[in-house]
């Protein structure tokens, strides 16, 4: 039963991501769950995996607490920083085909626009760093993680339509 919770948690995250109306609260979603999913690694013992979403919950919780963006310099040179924490970690435990870099390119789209953008950026660095992970699900037959992610990018599409039009721009 405690498996199973933990294969559900990020599932129930994804769902309640469909009321994150406001940036604030798609950042505690998105803390939240980088907390659910780094539980369920560490319970598979994948532990690059456990690094990695740990830097990502580092990134939400800056911008969490400091409230404001990075400046273009300091977002490159954090990004760079992760990437090469991610890519180094790939590279030591051997994964490092086309496949297994993908989840690399969500996570520079998603702290992008944590580190970088307001809300509709946000947004959509959001639904490109889901869908891009969705695809990764569906290529590796991971189903929670897919089923997660394209409910992700469903809701922040979503968002993002809405508030487009509530400032009268043309989402194209």
């Amino acid at each position: 039963m405690f498996e199973f919770s933990l294969h559900a948690l990020p599932v129930a995250f994804a769902l309640a991501s469909f009321w994150s109306n406001t940036e604030r609260k798609l950042l505690m979603l998105n803390l939240g769950l980088c907390v659910a999913i780094g539980a369920l690694l560490a319970f598979e013992h994948a532990w690059g995996g456990v690094v990695v979403i740990t830097v990502a919950g580092l990134s939400t919780s800056y911008r969490l607490i400091k409230q404001k963006l990075l400046t273009p310099i300091a977002t490159y040179i954090t990004l760079i920083s992760m990437m090469c924490i991610v890519l180094t970690i790939n590279n030591l435990t051997g994964k490092t085909s086309l496949i297994e870099t993908m989840p690399v390119f969500t996570f520079m789209a998603y702290r992008f626009g944590e580190l970088h953008c307001k809300e509709a950026g946000l947004r959509v660095c959001m639904i490109i760093g889901s869908l891009n992970f969705t695809l990764y699900g569906i290529i590796t037959q991971t189903w929670g993680l897919a089923i997660t992610e394209a409910l992700f990018a469903l809701s922040n599409m979503w968002y993002y339509l809405k508030l487009r039009r509530a400032l009268g721009v043309s989402p194209v």
